[in-house]
């Protein structure tokens, strides 16, 4: 299959632990376009790492330098761009996205999910959860973030299969889109 650049930007969604940076970085290598993460991309512009913004600032700071820098990255005229798992708090953000990109869900089961965060300890909201807390966050993250994250132009399910395959995916639906 041939690999040409997209004529848009791809936006990654999807909880935390679906593959969004891994994904996002093989994709855009296949596809020779820059690849951007949101939360690095915080972290840059603030001299912070999330967990300090949210130790120091909340949730809530948090949240608003999240939207600003999402509504900034939708500005992008190429690239792969990996979102923070709630990067999606509005349907204004998804609107702006989907009329700049393409918006692209990475769907895993909770399963697979606490699998892969379990044992982060760079995460905040997960912070002093067990498993099974960790696993009840975890489906009540989904529940509150599903219905934004289902509106993607497209939507790849990313538990089982390795991350060159779930990029080779989203290069054959996006080529459809494009052709």
């Amino acid at each position: 299959m041939i690999k040409k650049k997209p004529a848009k930007p791809l936006f990654l969604c999807g909880m935390m632990g679906s593959g969004k940076s891994t994904v996002g970085r093989i994709l855009a290598g296949q596809l020779g376009i820059p690849f951007y993460d949101l939360d690095s991309e915080i972290e840059k512009n603030t001299g912070l790492k999330i967990s300090e913004i949210f130790r120091f600032h909340g949730e809530k700071k948090f949240r608003q330098l999240e939207r600003e820098m999402v509504l900034k990255a939708a500005e992008r005229t190429e690239g792969v761009i990996a979102l923070g798992g709630g990067a999606l708090q509005t349907q204004e953000i998804v609107d702006q996205i989907k009329l700049k990109g393409w918006l692209i869900f990475l769907d895993a089961p909770v399963s697979v999910l606490l699998r892969r965060v379990k044992n982060d300890t760079s995460r905040p909201i997960l912070q002093n959860k067990d498993d099974l807390e960790t696993q009840e966050k975890l489906k009540k993250l989904m529940m509150e973030r599903g219905e934004l994250y289902r509106q993607s132009h497209i939507i790849v399910g990313c538990g089982t299969d390795p991350p060159g395959e779930v990029a080779e995916s989203i290069i054959k639906n996006i080529s459809r889109y494009e052709s």
